[in-house]
C-alpha cells in the first residue's frame, strides 16, 4: 500500500476546521450583515395576518359553515364551488363585476391620468385644485354611496333631478331603472376613485426629467408624441402598479354599492364582493342575507383567484415587459 503526502509551504500548513461549526457561522454571519433581519418583521405580519387568513378562508370554503352554528361545521369539500357554477344568478354577478371593473378601471384612469397632466402644469390655484379633487377620495365609501343616493333620488330631495327640471328635462330613474342603475353605480365609483389615479400619476410625472422632454420638444414631437413615446414608457411600471391597486380595489368594492341601490333593483347592481357579503352575513344585519359563512368564504377565494389573474396579467403586460431599445 502506498501511502501519498502533500506538502505546504511553510506557514500554509493546512488546518482541520469543523465544517458544520464554520458553516453555521457563515449562514448567520450572511444573515445578519444582510437585509433579512430588516425584512424578517414584515415577513411575519404577512405570514400571520395575511397567509394564515387565506388558509383558514380555504377551509372554511370547503365547510357548511353558518353564523347560527358556527361551532358545528362539517367538512363537505367542493360542494360549494360546485353550487357557485351551477349557479345562474351568481354567474350573473361575476359577468356585472366584470363590466363594472373594466368600464370603472378604464374611466379612473382616463380621467385620473388627464388631471394628473394637468395639475402637473404651472397654474394658478393648482394645489387647491388638487385638494378638491382628493377629497372626494378622503371620503368613506359609505358615505359616498349615501350621499349619491340623496342626489340620485326620484323624491323632491333628488338634486339631480331638480337640476335636470329647471332646464326642462324630465325625471331620470337613476336607481331604479336597470341600465341607469348601473350606469350610476360606476360613474360614482368612477367620481370617488379617480382621486386615487391623479395622485398616483401626479407623483409619476414629477419624476419624468425635463431634459428629456426638451429633447424630445426640440426634435420635434408634439405635446401627443412626447406623451406617448417619452411619458408613457417612462411611467410604464407605475401605471401598471395603479391599474393593479385601482382593479382590485374595484372588484372587491361592496360597501359603496350597498349603500348606493343595496345591489338592486333586483340583483342588477350586485357585485361579487357585495354578494359575499350577503351571503356570509347579510342574515346578521337584517339584509336578507342566508349567513352562509362556508359559501361565503368559497366566493371570496374566487375573488382572490380572479383578482390574481388580473395582477398577474398587468404584472405580464406593464411592468416586466422588456422595451425594445
Amino acid at each position: 500500500m502506498i501511502t501519498k503526502f502533500r506538502f505546504f509551504p511553510p506557514g500554509r500548513e493546512r488546518v482541520a476546521k469543523p465544517r458544520n461549526v464554520s458553516n453555521q457561522r457563515t449562514f448567520l454571519e450572511r444573515f445578519i450583515s444582510g437585509p433579512w433581519p430588516w425584512l424578517l418583521p414584515a415577513i411575519l405580519m404577512l405570514l400571520v395576518f395575511r397567509l394564515y387568513p387565506l388558509l383558514s378562508q380555504l377551509y372554511i370554503s370547503m365547510t357548511d359553515m353558518r353564523i347560527a352554528t358556527i361551532n358545528q361545521a362539517n367538512f363537505i369539500g367542493l360542494a360549494n364551488y360546485e353550487f357557485l357554477l351551477n349557479d345562474r344568478a351568481f354567474i350573473s354577478t361575476v359577468l356585472f363585476t366584470f363590466v363594472y371593473t373594466i368600464v370603472g378601471v378604464a374611466g379612473q384612469f382616463i380621467i385620473g391620468f388627464g388631471l394628473a397632466l394637468l395639475l402637473n402644469q404651472p397654474m394658478f390655484g393648482r394645489l387647491v385644485y388638487r385638494l378638491a379633487i382628493l377629497s372626494a377620495w378622503v371620503i368613506s365609501s359609505l358615505i359616498v354611496g349615501y350621499m349619491w343616493r340623496l342626489m340620485l333620488s326620484e323624491s323632491s330631495a333628488g338634486v339631480l333631478n331638480a337640476w335636470l327640471a329647471v332646464v326642462g328635462i324630465d325625471r331620470v330613474s337613476w336607481l331604479s331603472d336597470l341600465t341607469t342603475a348601473k350606469i350610476s353605480v360606476i360613474g360614482v365609483n368612477i367620481w370617488r376613485s379617480v382621486a386615487f389615479t391623479m395622485v398616483f400619476m401626479l407623483g409619476g410625472l414629477q419624476t419624468v426629467p425635463l431634459e428629456i422632454l426638451e429633447a424630445a420638444k426640440v426634435d420635434g414631437a408634439n405635446a401627443w408624441q412626447r406623451l406617448m413615446r417619452v411619458i408613457v414608457p417612462y411611467l410604464r411600471p407605475l401605471i401598471g402598479l395603479n391599474l393593479i391597486f385601482v382593479t382590485i380595489a374595484t372588484f372587491n368594492v361592496y360597501e359603496q354599492i350597498l349603500a348606493l341601490t343595496g345591489g338592486g333593483p333586483g340583483s342588477a347592481t350586485e357585485t361579487v364582493g357585495l354578494s359575499m357579503f350577503k351571503v356570509a352575513f347579510g342574515s346578521s344585519i337584517g339584509t336578507g342575507g342566508l349567513g352562509l359563512l362556508g359559501r361565503g368564504a368559497a366566493i371570496g377565494t374566487v375573488m382572490f383567484i380572479i383578482t390574481f389573474i388580473f395582477a398577474l396579467i398587468y404584472l405580464r403586460l406593464w411592468i416586466f415587459t422588456k422595451e425594445d431599445d
